[in-house]
């Protein structure tokens, strides 16, 4: 990987809105906009904030991932869908491993398209985010915290390994309970279940691939829920 990705972003209480959360949408771009018109979503005050693979598979994914890129109040982590996009825009032969993961839309578009989208992707796409909210943070990262410490991920510097332990690896949602210190709350996508995952602090909410439901709440609710089922409620 020859150019370097953004290892971590960091984003203070909205102070006017609210922050909200979605799953893998994979094209699903339709959908995403049905979901946040249903909650009530508030586009001059709240902002998105999602864990990656906003593309392959689905129907739109070139206009939903213009549309994450191009909007102000929306915020992605690199998932490994869009780790293998850029990966396409280096060498031609990433090109059809990304096609085997349903990347064929990428296919469709001319040599500068692609290259443009994939360096918007590189620029403005971390590999791991914490957004503070009134009562915790929350972490975002594609497949599972690389780290059992946060504040390690935190300080990360980016690196083709740490890029990889983001987006690729699950085993931390095949495990036993385990809590990610420096942090209340991770949040990550990537495993496609039929139901919302939780080991100790750490949710999986790639669900709707399965269920057809769009996995969209509060940031607030997510840290509710995953305080709620570490109590035993």
């Amino acid at each position: 990987m020859s150019m370097r990705l953004t290892p971590h972003r960091f984003f203070a209480t909205n102070p006017v809105g609210v922050d909200w959360v979605c799953g893998d949408l994979h094209g699903e771009f339709e959908a995403l906009q049905t979901a946040l018109s249903g909650a009530g979503f508030n586009k001059a005050a709240d902002r998105l904030f999602l864990p990656g693979d906003t593309i392959d598979r689905g129907p739109e994914s070139r206009a939903l991932l213009e549309w994450v890129l191009d909007t102000d109040w929306v915020y992605s982590v690199i998932g490994n869908h869009e780790l293998m996009f850029i990966a396409g825009a280096e060498d031609n032969r990433n090109r059809y491993k990304h096609r085997g993961m349903g990347g064929g839309w990428a296919a469709t578009l001319d040599e500068t398209s692609y290259k443009n989208l994939a360096t918007q992707c590189r620029y403005q796409l971390p590999l791991t985010m914490t957004l503070e909210c009134e009562s915790g943070q929350l972490g975002l990262v594609h497949a599972q915290s690389p780290f059992d410490d946060w504040r390690t991920v935190q300080d990360t510097p980016f690196s083709e390994r740490f890029a990889i332990e983001c987006t690729w690896p699950w085993n931390r949602a095949q495990g036993k309970n385990q809590t990610i210190s420096g942090i209340t709350a991770v949040v990550s996508g990537h495993i496609g279940t039929a139901e919302i995952i939780q080991r100790g602090n750490q949710i999986w909410i790639d669900v709707l691939a399965r269920t057809g439901q769009v996995p969209l709440m509060p940031a607030h609710r997510v840290l509710e829920r995953v305080a709620q089922v570490q109590r035993g409620g």
